[in-house]
């Protein structure tokens, strides 16, 4: 109930907060920051009124004011910092007092900086920029690319055109991964190897052809064989494995590749697999050969239950208000309700399918089961519902004897309890799912299952 009471509080909470934010009331709170000289904040309230009414004249003057002292404030203490040596916080209180400028010109406020404030700038940079190349320079030679990379980017931000500071970043940046990438390939992490050069842009030095070569060699060309239905019901083995290839044949995933299924069905199962579930001894490495992959994966049905009960009606006896116009002795209208004895339908009905499935992931080359899973789903579906040809908001429980004549062991049920749990029979669902409908669930959801537990298997972890 607290938890509701919130839910619906909430919504009306924040329309009235931002009802209060109007032009005049954040000129208002501009206004207070800047008389306690909060210049900063104040723009902030200013810029929220003038995004609200573009022309609002009062939040335009406080932001004017506000914005000019705040840019003296910025080119003040830039001229201090320079005349103390800091160069680099110099720099960035010039780029504030620049950017607020900007921003002020989107609202037509034009504050003038003055000329003497621009070329003390252009000096501190061109300085800081020089000594800041310099030692990401001789970071680089050293091998620490995290700190010249840094400097690198910070370069290439005050001047982007700086010499050749944009090349020297990208090799502080990209050489500790093209790095990485090497050291995994020799160790034959091809997938590891793969990702790190899938983070560098292809020219860089060897990086196409080394990602290709890991692709290559960390690549499993799997084909899938005909399953295997070790239940009476036919077509279960065909339907799992139809939805097993249209899931892999989804996977984004680079280092996975299906064969032809036309080629697959070129080679019977038994030259691949011996009835134990292992690869025939022998017969793998032609196999492979044979179909082109490197792995093959086998499959079996070996539970499928399914039952079904259909919908089932009960006549259930009930009462329909009704509000009938009457007249008194005064001609005067009036309503009144009575009670009419009918009937309605409780209606009840179940479905359920259990599939077993096992599978298992064989390497064409060394007959290794690479993986192997059993995998067990059900799925259950019923319906208990009311239906019928009256208004289901005026039927009450009750009961009665003769739909005709009154009895005194009739009654109509004024429990709010009983009233509301019918009512929900009204409303709840009425489709019962047939077992063809849950079957086809269970295969997507089986070959789901398959499909990302390929998709993780990583043959280098």
């Amino acid at each position: 109930m607290r938890i509701t009471l919130i839910t619906f509080c909430l919504p009306i909470l924040l329309f009235f907060l931002n009802s209060c934010e109007t032009p005049k009331h954040l000129t208002k709170k501009g206004d207070k920051y800047s008389n306690q000289e909060l210049y900063i904040d104040a723009c902030s309230q200013y810029f929220k009124a003038l995004n609200k009414k573009r022309n609002f004249l009062k939040a335009k003057e406080g932001l004017q004011f506000a914005g000019n002292k705040q840019v003296d404030i910025y080119l003040d203490d830039f001229f201090k910092n320079k005349s103390f040596g800091k160069k680099r916080e110099a720099i960035y209180l010039y780029r504030k007092a620049i950017l607020l400028n900007q921003k002020l010109k989107n609202y037509s406020i034009d504050i003038d900086i003055p000329q003497k404030y621009t070329t003390d700038y252009n000096l501190l940079v061109d300085e800081y920029v020089e000594t800041s190349y310099n030692k990401a320079v001789k970071l680089l030679d050293n091998e620490d690319f995290s700190n010249s990379e840094s400097l690198f980017k910070e370069i290439s931000k005050l001047k982007p055109n700086y010499k050749d500071v944009n090349n020297m970043k990208d090799i502080a940046t990209f050489e500790p991964i093209y790095r990485n990438g090497n050291k995994l390939l020799e160790l034959e992490k091809f997938r590891a190897a793969y990702y790190q050069y899938d983070k560098i842009p292809l020219n860089y030095k060897e990086c196409n052809d080394r990602k290709n070569m890991a692709l290559e060699a960390g690549l499993i060309t799997i084909a899938i064989l005909k399953f295997e239905n070790a239940t009476y019901h036919y077509g279960v083995e065909s339907a799992v494995s139809a939805m097993v290839t249209e899931e892999l044949m989804k996977l984004n995933n680079p280092f996975v590749k299906l064969v032809d299924r036309k080629l697959t069905n070129t080679i019977i199962n038994e030259q691949i697999l011996g009835l134990s579930g292992h690869v025939a001894e022998g017969t793998s490495a032609q196999a492979g050969k044979l179909i082109g992959a490197k792995a093959v994966i086998s499959g079996k049905v070996v539970s499928y239950t399914k039952k079904y009960n259909p919908i089932e009606k009960t006549v259930t006896k009930g009462w329909l208000m009704k509000r009938v116009k009457k007249f008194d002795s005064d001609n005067k209208k009036y309503y009144d309700t009575i009670y009419e004895k009918i009937k309605y339908n409780i209606c009840q009905g179940n479905s359920s399918v259990d599939i077993g499935f096992h599978y298992q992931l064989t390497s064409t080359e060394s007959g290794e089961i690479l993986y192997t899973k059993l995998i067990n789903l059900n799925k259950r579906d019923k319906v208990h519902f009311a239906e019928s040809n009256y208004n289901n908001k005026n039927i009450y429980p009750g009961n009665w004897k003769s739909q005709t004549k009154k009895y005194s062991s009739d009654f109509i049920s004024d429990s709010r309890s009983e009233k509301r749990s019918l009512n929900t029979l009204f409303k709840s669902k009425k489709n019962l799912l047939s077992t063809d409908q849950m079957s086809n669930i269970l295969y997507k959801s089986i070959a789901k299952k398959v499909s990302n537990q390929i998709n993780n298997y990583n043959p280098e972890e």
